[in-house]
């Protein structure tokens, strides 16, 4: 029995064609971003793309999910020293960009600041709760995973 609720055809088609239209919307404002010379401007920019990308992988994830519903087999050690190096340098980022924020007087500056340390906050817990499920028996990865995937 999978751990999630398959979607219907129709569903399936709009999620793949809401994906190819987020990579399409990466491939028309590319070139914008590498026409603009203004560094806010151009960060806004690049923002809109990588949320666009991100986006465009929230999609396919979905569609794999619906499609396979199994984790597979992975080198768990590997994944965990991985993961473990991860959750440290995710600890390191949390830390720099706190110190950053409390040095910025500006309030525009600080509030940029702010989502980076709210990012690298999410990234961190994400890393923590995907180390702690590649640590348990891989029989219940796939429930752990959908538990834990509406977070991302």
């Amino acid at each position: 029995m999978s751990v999630w609720e398959k979607v219907d055809e129709e569903t399936l088609e709009m999620l793949k064609a809401q994906k190819a239209f987020e990579d399409e919307t990466v491939k028309r404002l590319t070139p914008l971003y590498e026409l603009i010379k203004n560094p806010l401007a151009k960060s806004f920019i690049n923002r809109i793309i990588l949320d666009t990308m991100k986006h465009s992988h929230i999609y396919q994830t979905l569609i794999d999910i619906d499609r396979r519903a199994l984790v597979g087999e992975i080198n768990r050690e590997k994944m965990i020293k991985e993961l473990t190096n991860h959750i440290k340098e995710e600890s390191k980022m949390v830390e720099k960009a706190v110190e950053i924020s409390h040095s910025v007087k500006d309030k525009n500056f600080k509030k940029i600041l702010n989502r980076v340390v709210e990012d690298e906050r999410q990234h961190h817990k994400i890393l923590q709760e995907l180390y702690e499920i590649i640590k348990k028996e891989a029989k219940d990865w796939n429930r752990y995973l959908y538990e834990i995937s509406s977070e991302f």
